[in-house]
């Protein structure tokens, strides 16, 4: 190629970086329910598939009860799964099987509560009944190697008592802890998160309805129970899910408080230190979601259709994106999502084309398409043919793992957080690799060849 031409080649390159930089946000509206759908009232949203996102639709008002439906980055939506009329669901998560799991309940009372499954396609539904009279209370959380985790709840005497349980593959429920006492009562707002210690943590109150002090709790897998630390007791304060970030510590926001009133980020650390850490601006108020995306920053939405950034290093609060106020591309608070390709996915409960309905939308702000990460190998050891679970983050897509540099014998990408892998008879003690269309990540402890 003549210089002359690369030059105006490059030229036009670095020019066209330029201009999709200068543009700023890029906001595309994938999918709106019509009126009379059936699907309005969104509610979750995760990547099963490079590209291709499930979402939950709760509305319990026509001919069918909640649905799963998908869209795809480019927006294609395909319907998966409705539930008989009556039947109200609240979240659905992606197991390590590869199987969609939720709890919900039917009818009027008294409710049949149960646990469900079906397969990505929407078929092969299983149901599984709460023991006695327990029912969800929908903060439904994956663990490796393949379990699930929810808090449940009944009525005793009039008053709702808590429980935390453990939900296996095949649907076998098991309370391992009923709260009481001096054990306060958790937060129906705020879901279970897995923390980095393999723990599970979540938000509580001494009394219904938030009433403070609220604390942050933590159990163990086994089902042990604890109090990380109490809030200060702070009127009207208002608490919002956890994330584990990849520092090691647990982050989240009130809608209130700081120095303009309009919410605070906090920070607590898994020795039960708390750190309020900065105030939200005057232009961006009242806090709900956060997420961790894979640049570091955390990101969350507001009451008033905002999206916001929170740079850990830095400790400032920045506005990346304002949703029309009148709700046509979503009304948020909602929960936002990081897909393999960069961009950040959410799905708005109300708003979109037909107000009440909800919208799945895409915002491209130019964040790098995120490589795997592997936070642990379930067994950590094995001989040939010894089943693994690579457990961790933006793992959809792999393409190959390999033990100490020997390919696995068979590899099954199950969820963006797991994969499975075989140990092939060649492989040696050592780290663990594996490699998406986006990148490889070696683990930093070996896998023991028995």
């Amino acid at each position: 190629m003549p210089k002359k031409v690369l030059r105006s080649a490059v030229s036009g390159l670095v020019c066209c970086f330029m201009c999709l930089a200068a543009q700023g946000p890029v906001y595309r509206l994938l999918y709106s329910p019509p009126l009379g759908s059936n699907l309005g009232d969104l509610y979750g949203i995760f990547e099963a598939k490079p590209g291709l996102f499930y979402i939950l639709s709760v509305w319990n008002g026509g001919a069918t009860g909640a649905s799963i439906f998908t869209v795809t980055s480019q927006g294609a939506f395909s319907p998966i799964y409705s539930f008989p009329q009556l039947t109200t669901m609240d979240y659905a998560v992606e197991a390590t099987n590869g199987r969609l799991y939720g709890s919900g309940f039917a009818g009027t009372p008294p409710y049949a509560n149960f646990y469900y499954s079906l397969d990505l396609s929407g078929k092969d539904l299983q149901e599984y009944p709460f023991p006695g009279t327990w029912g969800p209370t929908f903060n439904t959380t994956v663990a490796p190697p393949s379990q699930i985790y929810d808090l449940a709840g009944q009525v005793v005497s009039g008053q709702t008592v808590y429980g935390f349980a453990q939900v296996s593959e095949s649907g076998q429920i098991t309370i391992l802890h009923q709260f009481a006492g001096s054990d306060g009562v958790p937060d129906g707002y705020t879901r279970l998160i897995l923390g980095p210690d393999g723990n599970f943590y979540g938000i509580g109150a001494e009394q219904e309805h938030g009433i403070s002090p609220m604390f942050i709790y933590r159990f163990t897998p086994s089902g042990a129970y604890s109090k990380l630390l109490t809030f200060p007791q702070v009127p009207g304060y208002d608490a919002f899910p956890l994330v584990a970030a990849s520092d090691g510590n647990l982050y989240g926001t009130f809608s209130k408080g700081g120095v303009n009133g309009t919410g605070v980020i906090y920070q607590a650390t898994l020795s039960g230190q708390l750190h309020t850490l900065a105030s939200f601006p005057a232009a961006i108020s009242s806090p709900r979601s956060l997420m961790q995306a894979a640049d570091g920053n955390l990101y969350g939405t507001t009451v008033y259709n905002q999206i916001f950034r929170y740079n850990l290093t830095t400790h400032v609060i920045t506005l990346v994106y304002q949703m029309d106020v009148g709700g046509s591309q979503g009304h948020c608070a909602c929960i936002l999502v990081e897909g393999m390709d960069g961009k950040l996915y959410g799905a708005a409960p109300n708003g979109g084309n037909y107000p009440g309905m909800g919208a799945v939308f895409s915002l491209d702000i130019g964040l790098p398409k995120p490589s795997p990460v592997v936070s642990g190998l379930y067994p950590p050891s094995g001989g040939d043919g010894q089943k693994v679970v690579l457990w961790g983050n933006y793992l959809l897509g792999a393409t190959s793992v390999s033990f100490n540099g020997n390919p696995a014998q068979y590899i099954a990408v199950t969820s963006t957080q797991s994969v499975y892998a075989t140990v092939p008879p060649t492989a040696t003690s050592g780290p663990v690799t594996i490699t998406t269309p986006n990148g490889s990540f070696t683990t930093t402890t070996s896998f023991t060849v028995e």
